[in-house]
């Protein structure tokens, strides 16, 4: 059974779920704020033991009043990955999450073994805008997140409506993306610049019908990644792990357990 604790970096307390069997692995999770032990975390903890941490800002981890950009963000996992002791780890990161993965890499790429980024925040590329994420209207955000409004992705992640009680935490986690990706939106504009940096094998993982990251920017990253390839879950939109868990799951297994990547082409 996984077990929640706190972690305690620096002055922030993080709320931290660890369970599973194997060698480890961190999912850094996405605006959403998908830091429940959800069945997709279950089926990456077949094959590892995941660590799940809230970002500060998220669920009950503190200490988003000292994060100011997405660099601050990242030196906080270069803090708590020192704490947990872990040094070379794959990491698999969602949308915000995988903007935060890449930003590690690039800063600390001696912490990251293979890194896996799906649906990715983080780039503006030019044709292909990112959709407005900040709104208050869960019919449109559905719209959005989710290829198929009748997936039952939807219940487990979003609240229904203003009385369901997880519309407290759900408004909560609104405030930290605000916070690093207000302006710019959702992208850092020296990103591209780095991302030669990232020397480890990375499987970028994309929704193909993704209504808010459009596929153009999993196609970006996985042209300037130096050992990436990109890999498109059909049938799917911006939450892989919620409408698509199977899938998820294999394609992160397969890609753990090769050799290598093939490049992109």
């Amino acid at each position: 059974m996984p077990e929640t604790r706190f972690v305690q970096v620096g002055d922030r307390k993080i709320q931290l779920t660890v369970g599973g069997q194997g060698p480890p692995l961190l999912y850094l999770h996405s605006a959403g704020g998908e830091t429940d032990w959800f069945p997709f975390v279950e089926r990456l903890a077949e094959r590892h033991t995941v660590y799940l941490p809230a970002h500060p800002g998220f669920a009950l981890s503190t200490g988003l009043e000292s994060i100011r950009d997405i660099y601050d963000y990242a030196w906080h996992y270069e803090d708590l990955l020192a704490t947990l002791g872990l040094d070379r780890v794959p990491i698999v990161g969602l949308s915000l999450g995988a903007w935060l993965a890449c930003e590690l890499a690039i800063l600390r790429p001696n912490r990251v073994e293979r890194l896996v980024l799906v649906n990715a925040a983080g780039l503006r590329v030019p044709g292909a805008p990112m959709a407005e994420l900040f709104i208050d209207d869960l019919a449109k955000l559905k719209q959005l997140l989710f290829f198929d409004q009748s997936s039952p992705g939807i219940e487990l992640l979003m609240p229904s409506g203003l009385d369901d009680p997880r519309i407290l935490m759900w408004l909560r986690a609104r405030e930290a993306p605000a916070r690093v990706g207000w302006n710019p939106y959702l992208h850092n504009p020296r990103l591209p610049q780095h991302l030669h940096r990232i020397g480890c094998p990375a499987l970028v993982l994309w929704g193909r019908h993704d209504r808010l990251i459009p596929l153009a920017h999993g196609e970006f990253y996985a042209s300037r990644l130096p050992h990436a390839r990109l890999e498109i879950i059909e049938q799917c939109g911006h939450m892989p792990p919620f409408e698509k868990p199977a899938e998820f799951a294999a394609a992160i297994h397969r890609f753990i357990a090769s050799e290598g990547v093939e490049l992109a082409t």
